[in-house]
């Protein structure tokens, strides 16, 4: 943040999009795997629009847009149990965000993306294979179709739209 501001003068937009899934942490029980997740997940939004949305407001505001995630909202055997609630604290932190800073005119918003290629390994066909029967549109999802939710809700065509999930999942979580 620092260094765009430096260079420009504002910040205007900021994308929280940092995560792990929770597998590489170990055992799913384990507190420690646990508190990394919730650091890398939830913490880290917290603290980037805390500090993003005091900068936006010297300049008269701005957008800031949380990635999420569609196991921030349902729940799921396969996941690690740190992954769903760090995604649903990312859900519901983002809702607190946009009432506390949206006096200052800074939108805060949550993306929620659903099965996409780069999140399901790719050397795990099956597990990709298994996702998109369960999925209304029956394929998986594509980067630029959640980058194009990303730009659309950190534009000024997005201007009275605060506190809001945009969920990109094929329709996967209507099921």
């Amino acid at each position: 943040m620092a260094a765009t501001i430096a260079a420009y003068g504002r910040l205007d937009i900021l994308v929280n999009n940092a995560g792990i899934s929770g597998s590489s942490v170990g055992d799913p029980d384990g507190v420690a795997g646990w508190d990394r997740v919730i650091a890398i997940n939830a913490t880290s939004v917290f603290l980037g629009t805390r500090r993003a949305a005091k900068e936006m407001a010297k300049t008269g505001g701005g957008s800031i847009v949380n990635i999420s995630s569609i196991m921030g909202i349902v729940g799921s055997a396969d996941s690690h149990p740190a992954y769903h609630a760090s995604k649903a604290a990312v859900r519901n932190h983002t809702k607190a965000a946009a009432v506390r800073y949206g006096p200052m005119n800074v939108r805060v918003n949550s993306v929620h993306p659903g099965f996409l290629p780069p999140m399901l390994n790719a050397t795990n066909q099956g597990g990709r294979d298994s996702k998109i029967p369960m999925t209304p549109l029956r394929r998986l999802g594509k980067p630029i179709e959640v980058a194009n939710g990303v730009l659309f809700l950190a534009s000024d065509e997005a201007s009275f739209i605060t506190a809001a999930e945009l969920v990109i999942d094929g329709g996967f979580i209507a099921q």
